[in-house]
């Protein structure tokens, strides 16, 4: 093995054990972005996000995205979030395609405000998508 190697493997090693990992709930980073120079703009920040935030698999692995719950994930220090609704009824359901996750927007919002009033020097980014097929609607999505 070259020395590259040998680094990568280490750099590996270290990463697996210590930082976020979605088969784990042990892991917490509540609040790293505290620790920020309130000067960095956000566009020079890296934010860690997840896809299809709600899918924690309660339909079974092909709609199963995340082990983990929505305020777990944020006490693991994700910070950007991928939020799918579906506009139905005038309503914002969360969905993963036909699936329906069993929450709403409103449900999504008060986790995300509760987890913000307890971490207040966090901030959370959030992706809000339509999703499936719209239905009973007396508004636009938007």
């Amino acid at each position: 093995m070259n020395n590259i190697t040998i680094v990568l493997i280490l750099l590996l090693a270290y990463a697996v054990n210590t930082q976020y990992n979605h088969q784990t709930s042990t892991y917490l980073n509540t609040s790293w972005m505290s620790l920020l120079d309130n000067g960095i703009p956000i566009r020079k920040l890296s934010i860690i996000g997840t896809h299809s935030s709600m899918g924690t698999g309660a339909w079974g692995d092909a709609f199963q995205t995340q082990s983990n719950s929505l305020l777990g994930q944020m006490r693991m220090g994700i910070r950007a979030l991928d939020i799918r609704c579906r506009h139905y009824n005038s309503q914002f359901p969360i969905h993963d395609r036909l699936v329906y996750f069993n929450t709403d927007l409103g449900g999504v919002l008060s986790t995300v405000t509760s987890f913000l009033q307890s971490y207040p020097m966090e901030a959370i980014l959030m992706h809000i998508v339509e999703e499936y097929n719209p239905s009973g609607n007396n508004r636009s999505f938007e």
